[in-house]
């Protein structure tokens, strides 16, 4: 198959869903609402207690302006802590509170719900094709790091 429009129509409508999914607030628990870049920068916070802030932009892929926002915001909402560094008094290193870490199980009890339907649907596909799709998907991200 090699209907380039195809493929091109199809990623453009995906990742034009997934924007707006990504800009759709979601409840984590009874009282905590969050974007999808919100929970995954907890997320990640909660894998890397004491994380700083060019590592978390290294992991999320964004700059350090765009993660020192994003922290701020959760730093306001109660969800993350910042601490001085123990290794330098003009870094900082950050945690999750209590309210922080309750968000991160939510969020994970939902990736296992998710995780189950996707599994399903893959279960469904060939080995050699999920293998051709990760290839694609490798050389497409590639190509969106260089634009």
């Amino acid at each position: 198959m090699k209907d380039y429009k195809e493929i091109a129509w199809l990623m453009e409508r995906i990742i034009h869903k997934y924007v707006q999914y990504e800009k759709k607030p979601q409840k984590y628990g009874k009282d905590i609402v969050l974007t999808q870049p919100e929970i995954h920068t907890i997320a990640i916070i909660g894998e890397n207690e004491g994380i700083n802030v060019t590592n978390l932009a290294k992991i999320r892929g964004i700059t350090k302006g765009g993660v020192s926002q994003m922290v701020y915001k959760l730093v306001d909402k109660g969800l993350v802590e910042k601490k001085v560094s123990p290794d330098s008094d003009a870094a900082v290193c950050l945690y999750l509170t209590k309210q922080g870490k309750k968000a991160r199980n939510e969020h994970r009890k939902m990736h296992e719900t998710i995780g189950t339907r996707y599994e399903a649907i893959m279960d469904q596909i060939p080995e050699e094709t999920l293998e051709s799709m990760v290839q694609f998907l490798k050389v497409f991200d590639e190509e969106l790091d260089k634009m």
